[in-house]
């Protein structure tokens, strides 16, 4: 079989790729596409790429053909298709799954075909349409047992890769909890740049007491970036928002988790800080964060006897640091979509909210700043 063009964009969906394409994942055999409808998912604000439903019909009926498919191409503004090409965000979903899902202990979607042509900026994912699941609403933030569900589905995937020197014959995955650890001191200058952007596109919104954080975070960025790669490291999903998870409808399955682009090998925590700091009304965090914190520590601790609560706890709270520093960086980003903008408002006033609540000033001084 000649090697498939990897389509560049919707147009390239027609029925006799995506034939071509599912039978040589393996879907189907005999069945051939007959009808793609194509539709986008989250328009106006998956900036980050063209998440796509795919309905299909077929000339003839055949087990595990699949009545529609989720298709991930990327972003269509050239300048942020270049940027995330370069940062192998797409690369690296496409290979989280072809090399590292099957060996995690996370549901995800099943994958259907993968391909990528870097030079050219092309890259295609078609993966399991999952939509048939209850997903959570950041915006309006997890309730407790959804809060609950998903620390033990992160914990179990943590466990899973806990300090495993495997994670380094990945050349591939990105080192550290945010971003990319090599490209540190490039972060911190973002950060500090976009902090000042930030500021005017959120007039009033953040809470007194942010500002001096920010500014002193700035001095010490780069190493808590550098210092998030250092063992013990696990596999982070990197992107933990309640827009990425899909409950069972029966409750019992475990979550169904979306969307590896930001996959790293990192201090586990991380994914905790960004979930329970950014998805969770603030009230409710609060209330419950040092149990949840305790539940998902359980899990570690008996992968790792070595590894303390007080290590735990220490890496949640520097987490939350480079967490807000995640999303300054993003919520500046001048591509950054206006239908967005109320989920860049929750997420940035809850994890202001939780680094004063945990005292981030006198974690900072203990850093150095």
């Amino acid at each position: 079989m000649a090697e498939l063009t990897v389509p560049s964009d919707h147009e390239g969906l027609t029925a006799e790729w995506l034939t071509s394409a599912l039978r040589e994942g393996g879907v189907i055999a005999a069945a051939k596409v007959t009808e793609a409808r194509v539709e986008p998912i989250g328009a106006g604000q998956a900036f980050a790429g063209q998440p796509l439903r795919v309905h299909l019909r077929y000339d003839r009926s055949e087990d595990g053909a699949p009545a529609s498919l989720v298709a991930k191409l990327p972003a269509i503004e050239p300048a942020m298709r270049r940027a995330l090409s370069g940062l192998r965000w797409y690369e690296s979903e496409i290979r989280f799954y072809d090399e590292l899902a099957h060996a995690s202990s996370v549901a995800t979607p099943r994958c259907y075909y993968t391909a990528m042509q870097p030079a050219e900026l092309n890259y295609v994912l078609l993966i399991e349409d999952v939509t048939s699941g209850a997903v959570g609403d950041q915006i309006a933030g997890a309730t407790l047992a959804e809060a609950e569900t998903v620390v033990d589905a992160i914990a179990r995937l943590h466990a899973g890769w806990w300090d495993d020197p495997a994670l380094d014959r990945f050349g591939w995955l990105a080192r550290g909890a945010v971003r990319r650890a090599e490209n540190a001191d490039f972060w911190a200058i973002f950060f500090d740049r976009n902090w000042g952007t930030t500021q005017e596109l959120m007039p009033g919104l953040l809470p007194d007491g942010i500002a001096p954080i920010a500014t002193r975070l700035a001095a010490v960025y780069a190493d808590l970036v550098r210092a998030s790669a250092e063992s013990p490291r696990t596999l982070l999903h990197g992107d933990l928002r309640l827009d990425n998870v899909f409950f069972a409808a029966d409750g019992e399955a475990p979550p169904v988790v979306i969307d590896w682009q930001l996959v790293s090998a990192g201090r586990g925590p991380y994914d905790l800080a960004y979930f329970l700091g950014t998805n969770l009304p603030s009230e409710l965090r609060a209330e419950h964060e040092e149990a949840l914190l305790r539940r998902y520590h359980a899990t570690i601790a008996a992968r790792d006897a070595g590894y303390s609560f007080d290590d735990c706890w220490r890496d949640y709270r520097l987490g939350l640091l480079l967490v807000f520093g995640f999303w300054v960086q993003t919520a500046g980003a001048p591509t950054y979509p206006e239908a967005g903008h109320p989920l860049r408002d929750a997420a940035l006033t809850r994890v202001s909210r939780a680094l004063i609540d945990l005292d981030a000033a006198a974690l900072l001084t203990e850093a150095g700043a």
